[in-house]
Formats: structure tokens, sequence, C-alpha cells
């Protein structure tokens, strides 16, 4: 019940703040989970891809599941690719580069097998940074002026963090640290306690994490 409540509180201060959300607008995808277009079977069990742009899509659908493991078939499209390097750079590209991999993925490994089909299969498993309970409990907003409310509600509630998607960021660092220095300081009398991360980077943070708990 108390994880309800500080859900609704977060989800009215987000309403206050904006006039409306967004997923976070990647530059180099935006991918919806279970989205049709991209599994190969009704069951979707399996993803389908044709180009790196999917892989790195299938990896972020996979990942947006909280997935342990997963398959994708890799079909010849307009690129050339060797499915063991293409996997290899999108692997990496998600861990590293990508708001939602750099926050959550801890690992992941993979195995191709062609066997004269006409298709490379590529078996997946994912290690977490995270639990599921904290992807879920990731609150998203279209750009950081909505970090003020946000992170008061969140200290007011006791929570030992906030993590915050947005839709809209460029440069704006220091802007967050100053958002959370004014709250830690209206909130606890102090500043310089509360610890924040960007990820993937300072430069062009998709997700902010707040750590109010030591």
């Amino acid at each position: 019940m108390k994880y309800r409540l500080t859900a609704l509180v977060l989800a009215a201060a987000v309403t206050l703040a904006l006039t409306g959300c967004a997923l976070l607008e990647r530059e180099y995808s935006s991918v919806e989970p279970h989205s049709s277009s991209y599994y190969e079977s009704e069951a979707g069990n399996v993803l389908r891809a044709e180009n790196y742009q999917d892989l790195v899509n299938d990896l972020l659908v996979l990942v947006g599941d909280y997935a342990a493991e997963g398959a994708i078939w890799l079909y010849p499209g307009s690129e050339e690719l060797d499915a063991e390097q293409a996997i290899e750079q999108a692997c990496q590209e998600v861990q590293r580069e990508t708001p939602m991999g750099s926050y959550a993925v801890e690992y992941v490994t993979y195995t191709v097998s062609e066997d004269n089909r006409a298709y490379s299969e590529i078996e997946l498993s994912i290690g977490y940074r995270r639990t599921a309970a904290q992807l879920e409990s990731i609150v998203h907003a279209t750009s950081v002026s909505a970090l003020y409310t946000l992170l008061t509600a969140a200290a007011e509630n006791h929570m030992p963090e906030l993590v915050v998607q947005v839709g809209y960021f460029r440069d704006q660092t220091q802007e967050v640290r100053d958002i959370v220095s004014q709250v830690e300081r209206e909130q606890t009398g102090g500043a310089g306690i509360w610890q924040v991360t960007f990820y993937p980077n300072e430069a062009s943070a998709g997700i902010i994490e707040i750590i109010m708990e030591n």
C-alpha cells in the first residue's frame, strides 16, 4: 500500500509540473515493448532483425521487458552484416550508449547459429544491475523542469532514490545539480550528500538517478 501511495504522489507531481509526459525519444531509436513489428512469432518469444538498427531495437525491447533470455533471427537485408560482429557491436552500443542499457544492464552474452537457414539465430542472456522493481519505478518526464517537483515529492515520502527518464536533455548537468542541491537543502538543511548520476553520460543524459539515502 505504501508503494502504491508513493507512486500516486509522484504521478500527481508529474501532472502538476508538466502538461504531458512522454517516453524518452532516443536519437537512434524509439521502441515500445511487445511491438508486433519486431516480434517474429505471435508467441512473442523470438524477435526479427534485418539490419543493424533492428538489432539495437530488439535488444532494447528485451531490456524493456526485463528479459533474462531472448532470441533474435537476423535475416539478410539491405546491409551486408556479419552476424557475430553486428550483435557484438549492438550489445556494446546498448550497454554503453543508451540510457536504459547503461542504467540497467550488467552484461550481455550471446551465441550465433546459422545451420544453413535463411537467417542467423542469435540466442542472448542478459544480466541486470537493477531489479525489475527499480525499472518499473522509473518516472518519465519531458524535461528536467519537472525534477524539482518530483524530487521534493520523493524526499517528502522518504524514498531512498528517484530515477527520472527525460525526453530532452542537452548539457543541463549543472542545472540538474543545482535543483538537487536546492531540494536537499530544503528537505535536510544540508547539501552535498545526495548523489546524482547521469546515464549514459553527463552530456546527453536520458536517465537521471538521485540517491538520497547512503
